[in-house]
């Protein structure tokens, strides 16, 4: 189809997340080719506070972030536009930090209250309309097709959640031409300006490709655990580092020494990086991961530090790696991309996998140390008690035990209704219950 015969009136944002000159500028010349105009985000250069996870954007003040940061305007500029178009270098089959911290800040588009999409959780809508979805994503030397399939995935997913009924990934290597760049681009807004509503991307359960590995026994010396907080969350207050220091606990229980290592103290994006991450997790026998889903995926920060950890040599005997994954919707499925991403990481920096925990409806930990929450959550108290069995045997965490651990308390349809009501309460506690549905950016919607 040509150019010719799409109508040119629709507006473009253009959120650019790699700050490549060369690549900005064969993304501007396809723009401007099919007659497309609309503002220019350069995500390297402008300034945004990782998402906490705090929901102020969905309570407080809804549909902004409190962060003074470029949040609020990039987010106006995409509810305004017709077509969005990101550019990301990819690695380990996820966004690059700097464009996934731009990417999790988006749920203020989104309202709290809860929707079911082809069975599934998803957030309602807040706008009228929302914008369809198009990634230039730059490839690195090295890229496999897994990972090529994974992003598309991933992309696809992002596309249901924010309400986008068309979206398009392209990949174009590092060394590509501006005139393959340009191509590239060219033909992704053809297809996201003529092309058919796609159909929905359901999620195959996780698979890990590789064999898992336990943490073998060391009769010279106690083996040692580093807790990995993948939330930002204040130190105490998050539902990852809950489950995750219930899990530390237990094998300090059975002799092993533990640290906590928080990713929002020893990361930062686009910053000159300390080495303490890198040390501290290089000085353990197994890394314990325990972090939310961000956006289908991980958060920017825990993006950050496993490039960190790519990037560092770990030594002659890198540690295990066993991820605990929480999600806030309560299917399984919305954890898959993010261990698929850990997966991926860890055979790329060559970390054993140690098997893997994941639940969903994490809400209903609630940031509450999880041995105090009584039977909501004896499925997970008994299965992370496996769990340390099995590591402390020297074993990784069994199929069975993973399985346990991911068993809720209630039915999907009820967290819905429970969720709902939540966020209702809390506004009424407020005094503020209409500020629910405010819509802060209905002038750029239009």
């Amino acid at each position: 189809m040509s150019a010719d015969a799409l109508v040119p009136a629709e507006t473009v944002a253009l959120l650019d997340g790699t700050g490549q000159p060369r690549l900005t500028e064969a993304v501007l010349a396809a723009v401007a080719e099919l007659g497309l105009s609309g503002p220019r985000h350069d995500l390297t250069a402008e300034v945004f506070a990782p998402c906490q996870g705090c929901f102020e954007c969905w309570t407080d003040h809804p549909g902004t972030c409190k962060a003074n940061d470029a949040a609020n305007g990039v987010m106006r500029d995409v509810i305004g536009a017709e077509l969005v178009l990101w550019t990301t270098r990819i690695r380990f089959g996820c966004w690059g930090p700097t464009a996934k911290a731009a990417l999790d800040k988006s749920i203020g588009l989104l309202s709290p209250f809860f929707a079911t999409v082809e069975r599934e959780t998803h957030h309602r809508r807040r706008y009228d309309r929302y914008p369809r979805w198009g990634v230039v994503a730059v490839v690195p030397p090295g890229t496999g097709d897994d990972e090529r399939q994974l992003f598309r995935q991933l992309v696809a997913r992002n596309a249901i959640n924010v309400h986008s009924d068309r979206h398009a990934v392209v990949f174009v290597e590092e060394n590509a031409s501006v005139e393959e760049i340009r191509t590239s681009v060219r033909d992704a807004l053809v297809q996201l300006r003529a092309g058919a509503p796609l159909p929905f991307a359901a999620q195959a359960a996780f698979a890990p490709r590789d064999p898992a590995s336990g943490v073998p026994l060391d009769p010279a010396r106690a083996r040692h655990a580093v807790l990995w907080v993948g939330s930002a969350k204040a130190h105490g207050t998050s539902s990852s580092e809950s489950l995750g220091r219930a899990m530390i606990e237990r094998l300090a229980a059975r002799g092993w020494t533990t640290e906590v290592a928080h990713v929002a103290k020893l990361v930062r994006l686009r910053r000159s990086q300390s080495s303490e991450l890198v040390e501290t997790l290089a000085r353990a026998d197994l890394i314990v991961l325990a972090s939310p889903v961000y956006v289908d995926s991980l958060p920017a920060l825990v993006l950050a530090g496993l490039a960190r950890l790519a990037d560092a040599p770990l030594g002659s005997r890198p540690p295990a790696l066993l991820p605990i994954v929480q999600a806030g919707f309560p299917e399984l499925a919305h954890t898959v991309l993010a261990l698929e991403v850990l997966a991926t990481a860890a055979r790329r920096i060559g970390l054993p996998w140690a098997g893997h925990l994941a639940l969903g409806g994490g809400g209903v930990i609630g940031g509450r140390p999880l041995d105090t929450l009584g039977g909501r959550v004896s499925h997970q108290t008994a299965a992370l008690d496996a769990a340390a069995d099995e590591l402390d045997a020297g074993a990784p965490v069994s199929p069975a035990t993973s399985a346990r651990f991911a068993r809720t308390f209630i039915g999907a349809g009820v967290y819905r209704v429970l969720g709902d009501l939540g966020w209702i309460g809390i506004e009424i506690r407020h005094g503020s219950l209409t500020k629910l549905w405010q819509r802060p950016f209905d002038d750029a919607a239009g």
